[in-house]
């Protein structure tokens, strides 16, 4: 394992990891730069442009905790680089550590111990993920007009022709959309997602894993279902206090400090059972 470590964290695959940050910074400036020309073009108050550039630095440092928290987290399986490479573009915890998981099942291993896992995780991590942009490059207008217009209703409509009048919270609050089936849809796979990942850590309690063949065994944790528990707590008490107390900042927020509360009761529980 100290061998694979020593691959996962080399310098090329850090110098791999800087070449596309960089890029991405990159990109990231020169767009600004761009906007920020046009908008002098558009005679645009230049204080009001600043207020909203450093609003906007200061509203990123926060969500970006949980790309933080998805590098560390896989750190321990496949080193820095890697995971810092795929949470710097498109990556998402959610994808990126089921595709560990699901290599390291097929393995029939519980850690990246040579080689071939190594690249065959790089594969399933970066081949999966570009299915979404090739399809938003080549297949998305046709979708758009073919399924997703045809699921809109006509107050729906009405709200996007209206935005160039009135901001979408006015909109929404005069002209409530009724539920299509476009949008039950959508919450249906989402919901079924996520029962997935509760279905196999509450698996885990009510079976327990045998020893493989390979002698891996992976001792029952009720720690798992605990930290669920406490971060779905978490993020229904952010959306309560964003949509009933009106406190609209929790937006950007929520997710990762429910992802922070669930890691720090994942360590008290593990503190109070040691």
């Amino acid at each position: 394992m100290n061998n694979m470590s020593a691959i996962f964290n080399s310098w090329w695959m850090y110098l791999l990891g800087a070449i596309v940050v960089l890029f991405v910074l990159g990109s990231s400036v020169f767009f600004i730069l761009k906007a920020f020309k046009d908008a002098k073009e558009l005679n645009m108050d230049k204080n009001m442009l600043k207020k909203v550039i450093i609003n906007s630095a200061v509203f990123t440092i926060l969500p970006s905790i949980s790309i933080l928290i998805g590098v560390i987290a896989l750190a321990g399986y496949i080193g820095i680089p890697l995971p810092w490479i795929r949470l710097s573009v498109i990556g998402a915890l959610h994808y990126e550590g089921t595709a560990v998981d699901t290599v390291l099942d097929t393995f029939n291993v519980l850690s990246v111990s040579n080689n071939e896992i190594f690249v065959t995780v790089a594969f399933v991590m970066t081949l999966g993920i570009i299915v979404g942009p090739l399809f938003c490059l080549f297949g998305f207008e046709w979708y758009d007009n073919k399924v997703l217009s045809k699921t809109r209703t006509e107050s729906e409509e009405l709200v996007v022709e209206e935005t160039a009048e009135k901001t979408r919270e006015e909109v929404v609050e005069n002209k409530k959309p009724k539920k299509d089936f476009g949008s039950m849809l959508f919450n249906a796979v989402f919901i079924a997602m996520v029962s997935v990942f509760l279905a196999d850590d509450i698996a885990m309690l009510v079976y327990p894993e045998e020893p493989s063949d390979l002698g891996v065994y992976v001792p029952t944790s009720y720690v798992p279902t605990i930290v669920i528990a406490v971060t779905f707590l978490a993020m229904f008490v952010f959306d309560v206090l964003e949509k009933k107390f009106k406190q609209k900042w929790l937006a950007s927020f929520s997710l990762g400090l429910s992802m922070l509360i669930g890691m720090a009761a994942a360590a008290i529980v593990e503190w109070m059972v040691k």
